[in-house]
């Protein structure tokens, strides 16, 4: 997922995919997108997560025989999203609902 895009990939019908880019216009267009990125990057920072991420992926990258980016990416999406602490899921995700809440009768 390249950064400022929503998963859509965890629906199955077009209405929800729709639903997912009317969301991430909305978010983009309000700055909201940006300012959710700037506070999980430093709360990412601020528990460790970041460190300890990379540190899991040098140790994946060295154990290729030769390094394959796609397959290094098989390996570090899911441990990446298994290991984010629920503390920071948590917060985000009240701040998307705040923002849903505040933007819905707008929609």
């Amino acid at each position: 997922m390249e950064e400022g895009e929503l998963n859509p990939s965890a629906s199955s019908s077009s209405g929800n995919d729709e639903l997912y880019n009317a969301l991430h216009q909305r978010l983009v267009a309000s700055g909201e997108w940006q300012r959710l990125l700037i506070l999980l990057r430093r709360m990412l920072d601020e528990s460790g997560w970041e460190n300890e991420f990379q540190s899991f992926a040098t140790g994946k990258a060295k154990q290729q025989p030769v390094l394959s980016v796609p397959d290094l990416i098989d390996v570090l999406t899911p441990h990446a999203k298994d290991t984010i602490p629920p503390h920071v899921k948590t917060h985000l995700l009240e701040k998307l609902r705040d923002f849903l809440d505040r933007n819905l009768e707008d929609a």
